[in-house]
């Protein structure tokens, strides 16, 4: 059986079958060869909170390197191991582009709940995890021998009690209440946007944050809760190193130069869009919409 805690210093993990799942990408089940109606997945949390990261201009995930660059090395050492366990069954990691709605699964499974502003929140880690899992074609219940996990008896996926603070904190009012949230006013989807909208600039101009956004996250009571009993911060060593909490023009440039920038989450959408959002936030290109 693997240790989870021990091996990878994952603490909070569960399985569900798929067919508790919303699958929104069954290609990559069909890829893989899983069954939506058989097989299941293990879920876990990757907590990613760092004081160290707190208090620049990018959002906490994207502080250290890439999730996914951590997730790929995490699958590609897990997945042997499983299939030694269990011969002849089927193993793919999956993290962000997955065939399931993972925050709805997650809180299916009993990782968390879901949260007003379309998070999951965890009570040790609050909404600062990122959500990976382990697909396989066996049932939910082969991973009690595997991992020590067993699935629950219920599906009925919890949700936040709606004190609305995250509503209130929210710069761009994009959290309309009942788990929905206005993704086009969404301030972490506006910097991310390759073409602006009208307004958009204005706002890049005025906020905070240059790329993503945890306003919200660290308005929430359970993050208050989570860090006077000492749960918030990551145990994972890869979230506590080689931060970057605050960009500007010349780190942004070494990064670019030194061939780093590749490695951080904040490159998926290109370095054009990343200047262009320090361009608006020093004031230089209130009317830039690419």
């Amino acid at each position: 059986m693997l240790d989870l805690k021990a091996l990878y210093g994952i603490e909070a993990f569960a399985p569900i079958p798929l067919a508790e799942c919303t699958i929104q990408k069954p290609y990559l089940l069909e890829r893989a060869g899983i069954s939506a109606g058989s097989g299941s997945a293990l879920l876990f949390l990757l907590p990613y909170y760092t004081a160290g990261g707190e208090g620049g201009n990018i959002s906490m995930y994207a502080v250290a390197e890439d999730y996914h660059r951590y997730c790929e090395t995490l699958f590609a050492d897990i997945a042997p191991r499983l299939s030694q366990l269990l011969p002849g069954a089927k193993f793919k990691g999956f993290a962000d582009h997955s065939p399931i709605r993972e925050v709805e699964a997650a809180a299916r499974a009993g990782l968390g709940i879901m949260g007003e502003n379309g998070l999951l929140i965890s009570e040790k880690y609050s909404s600062f995890v990122f959500i990976g899992g382990i697909y396989t074609d066996a049932g939910a219940d082969a991973w009690e021998a595997l991992v020590g996990a067993w699935p629950r008896g219920s599906y009925e996926p919890g949700r936040c009690p709606g004190c609305g603070e995250c509503m209130r904190a929210c710069p761009a009012h994009a959290i309309l209440g009942g788990g929905h949230i206005d993704r086009e006013r969404c301030f972490s989807a506006v910097t991310q946007k390759k073409k602006l909208a009208d307004g958009d600039g204005d706002g890049i101009a005025g906020a905070e944050y240059i790329w993503g956004c945890d306003v919200c996250g660290l308005a929430c009571p359970y993050t208050r809760a989570a860090r006077a009993a000492g749960t918030l911060e990551t145990p994972l060593q890869y979230f506590r190193e080689k931060l970057i909490k605050t960009l500007d023009e010349s780190t942004l440039s070494d990064l670019v130069m030194s061939g780093e920038f590749e490695r951080h989450a904040f490159s998926w959408r290109g370095e054009g869009v990343v200047r262009r959002n320090l361009r608006l936030r020093e004031g230089k290109d209130h009317e830039d919409r690419d």
